[in-house]
């Protein structure tokens, strides 16, 4: 008799009120061999049905009386690897969060769905007298015998009551026997596309009886000689029905008496969504390697042919392989050696996975790889539409696509052979997600690498302190490309690399232009510089990580400034098409929470009429261009412009076809894009985030500059970079200006080390939202005293509090932020961390980020 079985399993927490996080069931004899762990099945719980992932397998213990068994397998394919299982519970330890959330982002998208509870009115309920019910229970049974079985949130929308009032009617018209309990569940919101398909089933020697006996019949006679002509004589595919309707006129009821007939058979396919459809991919010409290139590659192969072993098992990974921190230059050849790690990595039978920060840098790196490994590459990011990403989490669950490319997200791509890890411009703060999980994608790929055994390689220009103190340090291997290489034809008239330097920094004290008299946003060289470079045909990027056309909006007379009624952020000003004129049309955006309002004529403080922007934004700056230069192509590349699908890759391919000389954008141009026609690059105001309150804003700053720095001279000498700055003494902008990243990290790392902050410390931080202000400072200064205490009852030394304090974006869609922040010794044990955390449990309210990015 086959052992019966009980499944632990993770449940989807917020389909069900109060749900529990993990609950055993029964194993069905039905799905038995069936529900393996990692599934995703569906389970009841109370009376409705809630999805969940199966989590371990045991022998039903001697008492299991009451459980409950799982209802059905949701989607077959949807089921994680062993990996995957640990990657979830790993990222919802460390970032705590419930493990459903963690598993499902390794689940496909679009694949979950939602049970919800339905009522209809029974045969009594359709009989009584409405006027002896009370008014709550009267609209419930009157609105359900009117429109028939509804949802719980139809008839909430409908009757506009609160969900404690409703849930009393139902459960008193259910106890009177007048409406009666069902389920409905949504459907997925991605599933397969199939397109149907007409087969001419005619042999060719039969063919022109065929059509003799169709003499009366000259539409279906159409509908063969088509099929006919388009198939040929060898060549028997199949036509879509669309384009067969589109080309003869016929229609589904003239296919179906010829499928009658047996003259044609009506078929259906799968048809892929690709996210390559379209693009234009360049020829592959490997250039020849550098002498640095080449000792970095080999390093890291030697790795990978000693800690990945060929195969295709999960258990053919060798444990403890090595991360690398690639440190090369901006346009020193990361990408190259990137490409031809992952074709060793493919050769040993193995996976490989590359991530990369922004969309826009996406959509660049997608056509190299594309033309190095045709058809083996699927692409996974934010900018596709559900069933672009669900088709291509499928290829590589099938193993039909071999190399995974993509943003944040592409570290749950289900890769069940991976021995390659690279994450590319490792440094960037948008690999924090900012919801629930809040994982880091950087630290999430290192734990999945040392899970699956693969090797990981970290790539920037401008590595983060953490990383490249754990490379100093041997938790890394340090790997640096320390010279820029440009691509040339050798005699053999085969690509080769050749050593270009990079370009001069010149920072522009802005102070000096105030004082004689220069009240432009742009000074007299960048002026200068511009001019010049348009003149001779080339390329100009100017760089200023601010939206919009004036940072603020402030009355001259009493310096009121115009703030979001929802937020303490103060509106910045954008000029808009107006749909009506074609004009632009002034308005203030808050770029916190996205509201949207008239800009005032007059002040709402003073009642004066002088209120007029200050500050620049992006669209300033490109209008700015436009007058200055009524000749030039301007290009704005930043969010507000860049919002639509595709709308990166079209920006990028306007400029690598040199269709705009200037492009004006903010941070998403500054990470890792290779354009090889920009000569000038011009900071407008490199001071932007420079002093804010957060512990990383100098190291964010080098950063920024250093990268944008690196979009001139990568195919050419000459190229040039200008940095308007009202505080030119910053040692991060000094750093920047010489190209000079371990200066800058000599002096950063001196800060960290003497104020506490990482690497030298772990930060967990806490932050408390609420309607008014007294109540959120209450919270943080509660929670604080809870720490404090646990500190002390745990004798937790060097571990300490900052704050509370009301967080520096005070305010936000309508509710006051304070925050506090645990510091723990970078040598914390994780275990040691979680437990104090766990006993601060239950924290309703709080958001907790693990790692942060910033403490903004």
């Amino acid at each position: 008799m086959p052992t019966e079985l009980i499944a632990e399993i993770a449940l989807h927490a917020t389909s069900g009120r109060g749900a529990p996080g993990v609950l055993s069931y029964h194993v069905p004899p039905r799905l038995r061999g069936l529900v393996r762990p990692g599934q995703l099945v569906w389970v009841p719980l109370r009376q409705s049905q809630l999805q969940g992932v199966v989590l371990r397998l045991a022998p039903v213990p001697a008492r299991a009386e009451g459980l409950r068994a799982i209802s059905g397998l949701a989607d077959p394919e949807a089921t994680l690897t062993s990996v995957g299982l640990q990657l979830a519970a790993w990222v919802a330890a460390t970032y705590r969060a419930p493990l459903y959330e963690a598993l499902a982002l390794l689940l496909p998208p679009g694949v979950g769905q939602a049970a919800e509870t339905t009522w209809r009115a029974t045969p009594a309920g359709l009989a009584a007298e409405l006027g002896a019910l009370p008014e709550r229970e009267r609209a419930v049974l009157y609105y359900l015998r009117t429109r028939g079985e509804l949802g719980e949130r139809a008839l909430r929308q409908a009757l506009r009551g609160s969900d404690s009032e409703l849930r009393a009617a139902y459960a008193d018209l259910a106890e009177r026997g007048l409406i009666s309990r069902g389920a409905s569940i949504s459907p997925p919101r991605a599933r397969p596309r199939h397109e149907r398909l007409a087969r001419l089933l005619v042999p060719p020697a039969e063919f022109p009886a065929v059509l003799e006996a169709l003499h009366r019949a000259p539409r279906q006679r159409a509908v063969l000689e088509w099929l006919a002509a388009r198939q040929g004589e060898a060549a028997r595919d199949p036509a879509p029905l669309a384009e067969l309707y589109a080309a003869t006129g016929a229609n589904a009821a003239l296919l179906r008496a010829l499928e009658r007939r047996g003259l044609v058979a009506i078929e259906s396919r799968e048809v892929r969504r690709d996210p390559l459809d379209g693009i234009v991919v360049p020829p592959d010409q490997p250039p020849s390697l550098t002498t640095a290139q080449r000792a970095a590659y080999t390093a890291i192969v030697e790795a990978l042919e000693q800690h990945v072993r060929p195969g295709d098992s999960e258990a053919a990974a060798v444990g403890g392989a090595p991360v690398f921190l690639l440190h090369g230059i901006t346009g020193s050849g990361k990408t190259e050696i990137y490409l031809r790690t992952i074709a060793r990595t493919l050769r040993l039978g193995r996976q490989a996975l590359v991530l990369v920060p922004e969309i826009a840098l996406t959509a660049q790196l997608v056509r190299r790889f594309a033309a190095r490994f045709p058809g083996q590459l699927a692409v996974l990011h934010s900018g596709l539409g559900l069933g672009e990403r669900y088709d291509e989490w499928r290829r590589l669950r099938r193993g039909e696509a071999r190399v995974a490319i993509g943003s944040r997200s592409a570290v749950f791509a289900p890769l069940d052979h991976l021995g390659l890890v690279i994450v590319d411009e490792e440094h960037e703060l948008s690999y924090k997600h900012d919801a629930s999980p809040r994982y880091h994608a950087r630290d999430t790929a290192l734990q999945l690498a040392a899970l699956a055994g693969a090797v990981s390689v970290l790539g920037s220009a401008t590595p983060s302190v953490e990383s490249y103190q754990a490379a100093r340090t041997g938790r890394y291997r340090l790997l640096e490309l320390p010279e820029r290489v440009g691509g040339g034809i050798g005699a053999d008239g085969l690509p080769r690399s050749q050593t270009l330097p990079l370009p001069p920094v010149r920072i522009v004290d802005m102070r000096h232009e105030l004082q004689g008299g220069n009240r432009s946003i742009f000074s007299q060289a960048l002026q200068q510089a511009l001019e010049a470079t348009l003149a001779r045909g080339e390329q100009a990027l100017l760089f200023l990580n601010r939206r919009g056309a004036a940072a603020f909006v402030m009355c001259r007379d009493c310096g009121h400034v115009i703030t979001c009624h929802a937020c303490s952020s103060p509106l910045t000003l954008h000029h808009e098409p107006d749909a009506a004129h074609g004009a632009p049309a002034a308005q203030l955006v808050c770029h916190s929470c996205g509201a949207r309002s008239p800009v005032p004529v007059i002040c709402p403080q003073c009642l004066s009429g002088r209120i007029r922007g200050f500050g620049v934004g992006t669209q300033r700056v490109a209008e700015e261009v436009r007058a200055r230069f009524p000749t030039a192509r301007v290009l704005r590349w930043d969010r507000d412009s860049a919002s639509g699908k595709g709308a990166h890759g079209r920006m990028l391919e306007a400029l690598l076809r040199h269709e705009a000389d200037v492009v004006v954008g903010t941070q998403m141009i500054a990470k890792g894009l290779d354009l090889p026609l920009v000569a000038l690059v011009g900071v407008v105001a490199a001071d932007t985030g420079l002093h804010l309150p957060d512990f990383r804003s100098g190291e964010r700053a080098f950063q920024l500059l250093t990268q944008v720095a690196g979009r001139a001279g990568r195919r050419f000498a000459g190229a040039q970079v200008l940095i308007q700055s009202y505080n030119p003494e910053h040692y991060a902008l000094l750093a920047a200006q010489e190209h000079d990243y371990k200066g800058f990290f000599t002096q950063e790392i001196a800060f960290r080390r003497e104020t506490g902050y990482p690497p030298f410390s772990r930060l967990v931080r806490f932050v408390y939202a609420a309607e008014n202000q007294p109540n959120a400072q209450h919270a943080a200064e509660q929670l604080a005293a809870r720490l404090q205490v646990q500190l002390a009852q745990r004798q937790l030394v060097g571990w300490g509090l900052i704050g509370p304090a009301p967080a520096f974006i005070q305010r936000t869609r309508g509710r006051w932020r304070w925050h506090l922040i645990l510091r723990a010794p970078a040598t914390a044990e994780r275990e040691t961390l979680a437990a104090l955390l766990d006993a601060l449990e239950p924290l309703h309210g709080w958001s907790i980020d693990v790692d942060p990015v910033h403490v903004l």
